[in-house]
């Protein structure tokens, strides 16, 4: 434990989630590595963001991030195709990010009950789902 203490907020991110997730081999690992290097962040800083979030709500951002950096693959490879330019790809992003917020922000928590540590798959499983369903244009 001294040795993970010795270490800077953001070494301290990658050793926890080396330990939770493994090194990543694909790119749809390194997108759910950044995803939940991101929410690791949000979780351990100490203001308003973090002090007030549930559960809940912190798999929902987690989701929504995992569901951008998955996207983000997808626009990297149009870059590399110079298929879109840099100004493009980063409003390609941005709307991304916006257009992803918007659809995750529809899912009404209170459907998924409580979550207890015993739950957490099941209940990120579940809003998965419900956030490809979104994206889908699909209703509940």
């Amino acid at each position: 434990m001294e040795e993970l203490d010795a270490l800077s907020p953001r070494m301290r991110c990658a050793r926890i989630l080396d330990v939770a997730i493994g090194q990543a081999g694909h790119p749809d690992e390194q997108a759910m590595r950044q995803a939940s290097l991101e929410q690791i962040k949000v979780l351990l800083a100490s203001g308003p963001e973090s002090s007030n979030l549930s559960g809940l709500e912190a798999i929902r951002n987690f989701i929504g991030e995992l569901t951008v950096r998955l996207g983000l693959i997808e626009l990297r490879d149009q870059i590399l195709a110079n298929s879109v330019t840099a100004k493009q790809a980063h409003q390609h992003e941005t709307g991304l990010r916006q257009w992803v917020k918007a659809k995750v922000n529809k899912l009404d928590l209170g459907s998924y009950g409580t979550v207890t540590t015993r739950d957490f798959h099941q209940v990120a499983r579940q809003m998965s789902a419900d956030v490809l369903r979104l994206l889908k244009g699909e209703r509940s």
